[in-house]
């Protein structure tokens, strides 16, 4: 009876600390799946790229593809392939979010224009910085830590261009409900200042619409008059 007694509670004893390793990855995973950015794996979605006149432009196709574990958090990596607008692929590669606490940190280069990418597809890139944090809470009012990047572009070991992007001032200004093609979403509303850098210097003003789950829902690019030189819009989504 003792050795039966004494196998029972060594096995109670495992099973509970087993359920206090297991207990910080389901509930990280919850906050990673709950927060601003979709994070789930087998996620596809469609951001159709339009410029000043409202016309289709370029359309950016992504697929998170995996999801493994990391120091505090998880990290979800994106394919992603950008066509114009009938369809011919102008870029394809991937790019990496990280999830620490329910904070979502986005690879700055994810926002780049795809269009200007395009130019440099064949081009050796190396990339850093600091990543974009998105918050699992954001609430009115509140400002947001800003996010820096730089790419410099090379052949043949030789530099050819260096890009800096930086994007400063973000705050949130609000909660809309806002429609696009793909369905009507309840969005909070972020701004900021982006400035880029590489041969000359453009400054303009960004909002960008965010739902639970879905990610970014809309973006406009102003210029210095308030007119929108360019937007977004999530055009697809599959869960």
């Amino acid at each position: 009876k003792i050795a039966s007694f004494m196998k029972n509670r060594i096995a109670f004893l495992l099973a509970a600390l087993f359920l206090m390793l297991a207990k910080p990855a389901f509930s990280q995973d919850n906050l990673c799946e709950s927060g601003f950015m979709p994070f789930k794996e087998g996620t596809y979605f469609e951001l159709t790229h339009y410029d000043k006149k409202g016309k289709p432009a370029s359309i950016s196709k992504e697929k998170i593809t995996g999801i493994e574990e990391i120091d505090g958090g998880f990290k979800a990596t994106v394919d992603l392939e950008t066509t114009d607008e009938k369809g011919k692929t102008l870029t394809k590669g991937s790019f990496g979010m990280e999830c620490k606490n329910g904070t979502i940190y986005m690879d700055m280069s994810s926002l780049m224009n795809p269009q200007s990418m395009a130019g440099m597809k064949d081009m050796e890139m190396e990339v850093s910085g600091s990543a974009l944090e998105i918050p699992r809470d954001l609430e009115p009012g509140s400002s947001l830590p800003d996010g820096t990047m730089t790419m410099k572009a090379s052949t043949g070991g030789m530099t050819l261009m260096t890009l800096n992007f930086n994007v400063t001032n973000r705050k949130v200004e609000g909660r809309e409900s806002v429609t696009t093609p793909s369905g009507t979403y309840d969005c909070i509303k972020v701004t900021s200042d982006t400035e880029m850098k590489a041969i000359i210097k453009k400054k303009f003003k960004t909002a960008t619409w965010f739902s639970k789950g879905f990610g970014m829902v809309k973006t406009e690019n102003y210029d210095d008059k308030g007119n929108v030189e360019s937007s977004s819009m999530l055009t697809k989504f599959e869960q």
